[in-house]
């Protein structure tokens, strides 16, 4: 890999963007851990906001920023990451099309769930109704009885009918 491949970081550039966003979508961004970049900030000098603070920026707190001091004769003003631009864009595309797959399965899951609790609950509903017909329900129940039935068309998956009015929100 040629050094002008390579992803250089700036001390004060990774300063402004470690406080700009948390270390774990940062480091997604470069393609490294969480860990690997906060080390890369020890090593570079770069203080780390505390344990709390998105927590409070996201409630609109004032939080600190602790200021970029000089460096010291062990820190080191420049990193490079051995990825190219390119791997990092991969990396991260293929991180957005497995977040999108997962997002997508647990819907069809939570689809499949609520879809057999609503078809189990209209089948108990119109054994409810047989039940009832069967004991020869009064004619004060008719009325109830064919709401009942109604509803059970509603909530089967099976059956395209729906109640307009429990639809809506």
């Amino acid at each position: 890999m040629k050094r002008k491949d390579r992803i250089v970081l700036q001390r004060e550039t990774l300063y402004k963007e470690v406080w700009r966003m948390p270390i774990l979508q940062l480091a997604k961004k470069y393609g490294i851990s969480d860990v690997a970049l906060a080390k890369t900030c020890r090593n570079m000098e770069i203080p780390l906001p505390p344990r709390g603070y998105w927590a409070k920026h996201a409630y609109g707190h004032a939080v600190r920023r602790a200021p970029l001091r000089a460096l010291s004769e062990k820190g080191r003003a420049e990193i490079a990451i051995d990825k190219t631009a390119e791997e990092l864009f991969d990396i991260a595309r293929k991180r957005k099309a497995t977040r999108h797959r997962k997002h997508n399965e647990r819907q069809r899951i939570f689809r499949l769930q609520n879809e057999l609790k609503e078809w189990e609950m209209s089948g108990r509903i119109r054994a409810y109704l047989t039940a009832m017909r069967t004991a020869g329900a009064d004619s004060d129940r008719s009325e109830f009885l064919a709401w009942a039935e109604t509803y059970a068309d509603h909530l089967d998956p099976t059956i395209d009918f729906r109640i307009e009015v429990l639809d809506t929100p």
